[in-house]
């Protein structure tokens, strides 16, 4: 399995809660957010169903899931944008 690290890359309005840069990670059935942030639910949300899994190991390369990519949460008037990537541990 793959650790996963989703960041803020982007976003289409002002978000009381995230920032550019700010990151939450999966490793194994863990969430870690960095000490002192937060994760709100909007975005935690959208991410849920692909964190686990993009997180799991995929044989063909074409597969969609073995790619990650960005998610956008669901508070339609901020739309934070994460970039989820794997990373190999």
């Amino acid at each position: 399995m793959y650790k996963i690290r989703a960041t803020v890359v982007d976003m289409h309005g002002k978000c009381h809660y995230h920032k550019l840069g700010d990151y939450v990670e999966v490793e194994n059935d863990l969430l870690t957010i960095p000490e002192g942030k937060k994760a709100c639910t909007w975005s935690l949300s959208a991410m849920l169903p692909y964190l686990a899994a993009i997180q799991r190991k995929h044989d063909e390369e074409k597969d969609w899931l073995s790619n990650a990519g960005t998610v956008q949460c669901s508070d339609k008037d901020v739309g934070v944008i994460w970039k989820i990537e794997k990373i190999a541990v």
